[in-house]
């Protein structure tokens, strides 16, 4: 297969130096590069795919299991134990195998597996093995998330990475909230069963975008020898374990890093209380169904993209530790009221200032840890940062979930509020101390 022109293109502007009065780069001319395009467009479908197989899931828990948050929490075993599962894992195997192929047969397979679920369901007349064919599908969905990042730096030149990363992330963005407001209303319209076809539809054409992309054999001489796949997985748990281990060390002694990575535990279980209770409460308090929580999704993105744009406004010397713990306490009075007033404009009005301050959040932790965590242990820290969110929020969704159903949502709205309430307090003035 001969090479594309893109990869041409890519490869003259890797190994040249960067001519003098070389025209300005623009979106246009990264929207030129034809195997980009069909890579994006295909993370975009696949997202969006994604957002209805959410939109599904949470559809059929209202039908299995009415009337229960801790149903919610139990369903999130199946988009958050693949990735405790498979993290050590994934990366290995990814970077033996071809990544186009990675991308076309999981998206296929993905297809295969959501066509015939609803047959599945009615064969064996109850939606329980639902949740294991879910299980298996977020699980071939962590290949795709692994392969297709690791695909943009081949077929697009260094000094365009910004803006074609830039690109890709609106393009999945867009997908994001059109799939979770617009896949609510369609779930609704059309039902869980035909809902289950479309879906399929939108992997199966992710994985044929993929087809469109023309990339030359990688040279047998600039691969270097592969191990033997057993050793390989062993090699890559080992490594695994030894990065925990590398972060917890360093963690005792670093404060700063330790105060970031609480944080972000404290934030998967605010994010594991809202799946498991603010969801409950909109589709079946509320009785605004699964299109409910599609416009919840899309109000809670225009919050998060609303607080990316106002923190680009504050000076960059501000203290981002004491910005994060003052951003969790209006957290704590929206439980604490919201537990007296579950109104749905009280809803849209949650959903708008919990994006705003969800999104200040994540960017000041990934801020400091730019600026404090040393080159040498940086990777090995965001590397373990998805595992350990993803920890965090199957430690606290379980407990929350079965104490809603104990005790009450206005309950657990209550006592949530003071909870965060009293560990910002806490956090602040530890922080007074330490720098005085």
């Amino acid at each position: 297969m001969a090479p594309t022109n893109d990869f041409n293109e890519k490869m003259t502007e890797v190994n040249s130096p960067k001519p003098q009065g070389a025209k300005k780069l623009s979106f246009a001319s990264v929207l030129r590069i034809r195997n980009f395009v069909f890579l994006s467009l295909s993370g975009a479908v696949s997202q969006l795919g994604d957002r209805f197989t959410h939109m599904l899931l949470i559809t059929l828990i209202e039908s299995y299991r009415p009337r229960s948050s801790f149903a919610y929490s139990q369903a999130s075993i199946t988009f958050t134990l693949p990735n405790l599962l498979l993290a050590p894992f994934v990366g290995v195997l990814v970077d033996r195998w071809e990544k186009k192929g990675i991308m076309i047969k999981a998206h296929y397979l993905q297809a295969f597996i959501l066509f015939f679920t609803p047959f599945l369901i009615y064969l064996t007349k109850s939606f329980l093995p639902v949740f294991f064919v879910l299980f298996l599908f977020f699980g071939i969905d962590l290949f795709n998330n692994t392969a297709k990042p690791s695909l943009i730096p081949v077929v697009v030149a260094k000094r365009k990475l910004l803006l074609a990363n830039s690109l890709d992330t609106t393009f999945t963005r867009m997908a994001t909230v059109f799939g979770m407001v617009i896949g609510g209303f369609l779930i609704k319209w059309a039902g869980w069963r035909l809902g289950f076809f479309i879906n399929a539809l939108t992997h199966f054409t992710a994985g044929s975008l993929i087809l469109g992309m023309k990339l030359p054999p990688i040279p047998s001489a600039s691969a270097p020898i592969k191990r033997p796949l057993k050793e390989e997985l062993l090699f890559g748990f080992r490594e695994f374990l030894v990065k925990i281990r590398e972060l917890l060390l360093y963690l005792f002694k670093e404060k700063i890093v330790l105060f970031v990575i609480s944080s972000i535990f404290l934030l998967a279980a605010i994010a594991s209380f809202s799946y498991a209770v603010l969801i409950f409460l909109i589709q079946q308090i509320l009785r605004l169904g699964t299109s409910g929580v599609g416009i919840f999704a899309g109000i809670l993105a225009v919050g998060m993209i609303t607080g990316s744009f106002l923190l680009s406004l504050i000076k960059p010397e501000i203290n981002k530790k004491l910005l994060i713990l003052y951003s969790l306490i209006p957290f704590s009075f929206l439980f604490l009221i919201g537990s007296f007033l579950i109104k749905i404009w009280f809803m849209v009005l949650v959903g708008i200032v919990a994006g705003i301050l969800f999104s200040i959040i994540t960017i000041c932790q990934n801020t400091i840890l730019h600026e404090e965590v040393p080159e040498y242990i940086r990777g090995r820290i965001f590397a373990t940062k998805e595992f350990l969110n993803n920890l965090g929020f199957i430690l606290t969704v379980f407990p929350i979930g079965l104490l809603a159903d104990l005790t009450s949502c206005k309950a657990m709205l209550f006592l949530s509020g003071l909870s965060i309430l009293f560990i910002s307090i806490l956090g602040i003035i530890y922080l007074r101390r330490w720098k005085s």
